[in-house]
C-alpha cells in the first residue's frame, strides 16, 4: 500500500468514527430528555413540593437544556468535520490522478482507458445539520416546563 491509499483509508475511518459518534450523541440527547421528563413529571406525583424540590426541578430542567444545546454543537461539529474529510478525499483523489497522468506523460507511457477517463465527482458542499431533530427535543423539553407551570407545580 502506498501513502495515498493509507491517507484515504485514514480519512474514511475518521468519517466512520464521526458517524458513529453522531448516532451516539443523538441517543444521548434522547436519554437526557427522557431523564428530564421523568424527573420533572415525577415531581408532579409527589404532592406537597417544598422549595428545595422546586429549585432542584428547575435546575434539572435548565441543565437538560444546556446539555441538549451542547450535544447539538458537538454533533454539528462532527457533521462539519465529515464534510471536510470528504473534500480532503476528493482533493487527494484528484491529486493522485493528476500525478499518474504526469508520470505517464514523462515516461512516455500510455495509461489505461479507465484511468484516463476516470471521473472523480466533487462531494456536495451542502452541510445538512440536525437542526430539526434537536429543535424537536428542545421543544419537548420546553413544553414539559410549560405544562408544569400551567399545572402550578413549580
Amino acid at each position: 500500500m502506498n501513502e495515498f491509499t493509507l491517507r484515504i483509508m485514514g480519512l474514511y475511518a475518521k468519517i466512520e468514527r464521526n458517524k458513529n459518534l453522531s448516532k451516539q450523541l443523538k441517543v444521548l440527547a434522547l436519554v437526557c430528555l427522557f431523564f428530564s421528563i421523568c424527573y420533572c413529571l415525577g415531581t408532579k406525583n409527589i404532592g406537597n413540593i417544598d422549595k428545595a424540590q422546586v429549585v432542584v426541578t428547575n435546575l434539572v430542567w435548565i441543565i437538560s437544556i444546556i446539555v441538549l444545546i451542547g450535544i447539538y454543537i458537538k454533533d454539528s461539529s462532527c457533521i462539519k468535520n465529515n464534510k471536510k474529510y470528504e473534500l480532503d478525499i476528493y482533493r487527494l483523489e484528484v491529486e493522485d490522478l493528476n500525478n499518474k497522468k504526469e508520470i505517464a506523460k514523462i515516461k512516455g507511457e500510455v495509461l489505461l482507458d479507465n484511468v484516463l477517463n476516470k471521473q472523480i465527482d466533487m462531494p456536495n458542499e451542502k452541510v445538512s445539520l440536525p437542526i430539526i431533530y434537536y429543535s424537536i427535543l428542545l421543544g419537548i423539553d420546553i413544553i414539559i416546563r410549560i405544562y408544569l407551570l400551567i399545572n402550578k407545580i413549580l
